[in-house]
């Protein structure tokens, strides 16, 4: 089995980014990418958790416009909205469910990453990972798992089916009783 991997996560964490900055209209495709790729940045988080930050390197987030060019792509799957809970293990809650926004959670893991891809790309990976590290624990953990949450339900709800590569395939036909 592979272990998780500090390199792998800087890869899932670049095609993130890629695929966040990309011109042009998303496509179910990329859903199915968008997918993949929180389910492999958040399997090699354990690689990147035991950083220590080494020095005051920060990285640079991406400004506001281009945040909001990033939310508003995202935006564009065929859903955006659905309901959350915002700590499933507080059983004497009584707050209602709230409504998530799909585009809001992607962009946001987006300006996280993307921080950190910085600080890599200067060469000051331990600054990167303390970074993604921190982020993952305080802020983008819920946000990727309430995204992947929302497409795995649709995807079950809807029978829809993913090849390895991303690529969508068509729902199984109804058995004849």
């Amino acid at each position: 089995m592979t272990r998780p991997s500090v390199d792998e996560f800087v890869m899932a964490a670049q095609e993130y980014c890629s695929l966040a900055e990309r011109e042009g209209n998303v496509t179910t495709t990329d859903l199915w990418k968008v997918r993949e790729l929180l389910l492999r940045l958040i399997f090699h988080i354990p690689a990147i958790e035991g950083a220590l930050k080494s020095s005051d390197f920060n990285g640079t987030r991406p400004d506001d416009f281009t945040y909001a060019k990033v939310e508003r792509r995202f935006s564009e799957f065929p859903f955006n909205f659905y309901r959350v809970v915002f700590d499933p293990h507080d059983l004497s809650a009584t707050d209602e469910p709230v409504t998530g926004m799909f585009s809001n959670d992607l962009a946001d893991i987006y300006r996280d990453l993307s921080e950190g891809l910085d600080n890599a790309e200067k060469g000051h990976i331990e600054d990167a990972c303390f970074e993604w590290s921190l982020g993952y624990r305080t802020h983008w953990a819920r946000h990727a798992l309430n995204a992947l949450m929302a497409i795995e339900l649709r995807r079950a709800d809807n029978w829809e089916d993913v090849e390895p590569d991303g690529a969508e395939q068509p729902p199984p036909a109804p058995t004849q009783k």
